[in-house]
Formats: C-alpha cells, sequence, structure tokens
C-alpha cells in the first residue's frame, strides 16, 4: 500500500470558504477528517476513482483569520484562513420583523437540515443561478437593523432582489428535504438535499411547487420570489451549507466539486 497523503485544496482559504480535503493511500473507509472541534466524514471522490476520498470543511465566516490545523489519523496539514473582507450592511425591517424569532419548532427543525449528511453525491458540475434577479445582499455581510449592529451575526446567504411571483430554480441536483409554508421566520423555505452534506436554502417564498422526497433537477422551477417570514420585501435568500456551515454560494457558481 503507498503511503497516505492528505492534500488541502486550497491550502489558504478565505472565511466563508470550502477546502477539499484529499485522502490518498489511507485505508477505506478512512478515518474521520477533524478541523477544530468538528469531525467531517470523506467520501470516495468520483472522479478520481475509490482510492482517493474527500471531505468538504467549509471555513467558518466569524473564524478569526490565522493558521489552523486540518487532520486525518496521525496526519495533518495546516490551512491558512484570511479575512474574507466581508462590509456591513444597514437595513430596516417594520416592527415585528426587527427580531429573530421564530415558529415552535422552526429552529430545530432548520438546525436538523443543516446537519443532514447522505452517501451519495447527487450535484454535478457547478451551482447554477437560482434567480433572475439582481443581487441585493451578498454573502458574509454583518448587518446593522433599525441602527443596531447585530452581533455575532453575518448574511448566510446571497438576497435577489426578484418581483413577488419570480421563478425560483434550484441551483443544482437534489431531492427536498423540507418544504415548508408559514415559519415566522423563515417563511415557506424549501431546502435541498445534495448529498455528502451538501444543502441549499431557498427562504422567504411567496409559493412553493416542490414537496418533500421529490427528486429535483438542476434548473427545475421550485417556488417564487415572496416576502413571507421575516423580510423587509420581496427576495430570494439563498444559501449553501456543507456540513452544518454556511458557505459562500460564489464559490459554488464558479468552480465545480
Amino acid at each position: 500500500m503507498s503511503a497516505a497523503e492528505l492534500q488541502l485544496v486550497p491550502a489558504a482559504a478565505k472565511q466563508g470558504q470550502v477546502v477539499e480535503v484529499l485522502l490518498s493511500g489511507f485505508n477505506e473507509p478512512p478515518p474521520p477528517v477533524t478541523f477544530r472541534d468538528g469531525n467531517y466524514r470523506a467520501f470516495p471522490l468520483r472522479k478520481a476513482g475509490s482510492s482517493v476520498y474527500r471531505a468538504l470543511v467549509c471555513v467558518p465566516t466569524n473564524l478569526d483569520p490565522g493558521q489552523y490545523r486540518i487532520k486525518c489519523g496521525e496526519h495533518e496539514q495546516a490551512l491558512k484562513v484570511v479575512s474574507g473582507g466581508y462590509p456591513v450592511q444597514s437595513i430596516r425591517l417594520p416592527k415585528g420583523k426587527d427580531t429573530f424569532d421564530g415558529s415552535p419548532g422552526e429552529k430545530a427543525t432548520v438546525d436538523a437540515a443543516k446537519r443532514t449528511v447522505t452517501d451519495e453525491q447527487l450535484w454535478q458540475g457547478k451551482f447554477v443561478c437560482p434567480c433572475r434577479a439582481r443581487v441585493s445582499a451578498g454573502f458574509g455581510l454583518k448587518r446593522s437593523v433599525n441602527g443596531k449592529l447585530l452581533k455575532d451575526y453575518f448574511h448566510s446567504g446571497i438576497d435577489y432582489a426578484g418581483f413577488s411571483g419570480a421563478p425560483v430554480y434550484a441551483a443544482q441536483d437534489g431531492r427536498v428535504l423540507l418544504s415548508h409554508n408559514g415559519w415566522k421566520l423563515h417563511g415557506n423555505t424549501i431546502c435541498l438535499d445534495h448529498g455528502q452534506g451538501v444543502l441549499s436554502f431557498y427562504i422567504h417564498l411567496s409559493k412553493i411547487l416542490a414537496k418533500e422526497g421529490q427528486a429535483i433537477k438542476a434548473g427545475e422551477k421550485i417556488g417564487a420570489v415572496g416576502s413571507t417570514g421575516r423580510a423587509n420585501g420581496p427576495h430570494l435568500h439563498f444559501s449553501i451549507y456543507v456540513n452544518n456551515e454556511a458557505c459562500n454560494p460564489n464559490q459554488w457558481f464558479a468552480k465545480s466539486f
């Protein structure tokens, strides 16, 4: 057996960026990859054959820049985390929508979805834009709401300022994990499971066109833009989570994992 090797791609990553941890020469399956206090499953890398495994690790957007270690068994590599340079955005919300209070069970249901890790990689290639509208808020923004800076907050996705009823499309192949109407915070929400810890969320919808358990193809219409939940006007909040960590969707639009 060849000597085990752990490789990071890239070896220096911005806050909110996903790092591929490539494992070769390990026993199959390899042990979990560890980063800070988290454990990450590695899966056979489809394009390289079963002898190479990969774990996807997202650098938390609020993690301080510096040097960190990513490990697998006795092997480890240094990861350099650099600032994402995310700015502050000021917004105003009407009374009653300026809190993070959710509906009963809302937070627990959404948090459970974010922790989902299924074995099969369903996505193929780059992710596609879920809404043909201008971007009104980018990933990673810090927020000042009604004149008050939110502590320990960053914008977990991208906002598309589409008109109410504008179509919303699946960003990649997947299966509907959540399809829920009427939440106080998220509003009408869809979550697609793309496999191996990768999920996409579509929030504040006016209409949902996908049912839980349904197989979805990239570019398929799954809903419509709205202002349900905690929203100050019609828009789609779109986010991608990797192993329970929000990551910058622009990386997935530009790179094929």
